[in-house]
């Protein structure tokens, strides 16, 4: 893996508190991580403040998976 992907594995398993190795791409932010709109928006703005990126609201309710969020950092930092 990237080392995008291992910052975003990182964060996403300390906000939800879970084992880092649950966080893969194919994971479903509801339904495999357990993750509530809460903790999604809380997620949204610790990814903005740790990777620098703007996030914007419609587009963060449409990451379904922890690839949907991959792919619009990685498409918003280049």
């Amino acid at each position: 893996m990237d080392e995008l992907f291992v910052k975003i594995q990182k964060l996403i398993a300390e906000k939800l508190e879970i084992d880092e190795s649950k966080v893969t791409l194919e994971a479903s932010f509801r339904g495999d991580l357990g993750a509530d709109s809460l903790d999604t928006y809380e997620l949204v703005y610790a990814i903005e403040e740790e990777l620098g990126v703007t996030i914007p609201d419609e587009k963060a309710n449409e990451f379904e998976t922890v690839k949907d969020a991959y792919d619009f950092i990685k498409s918003a930092q280049a």
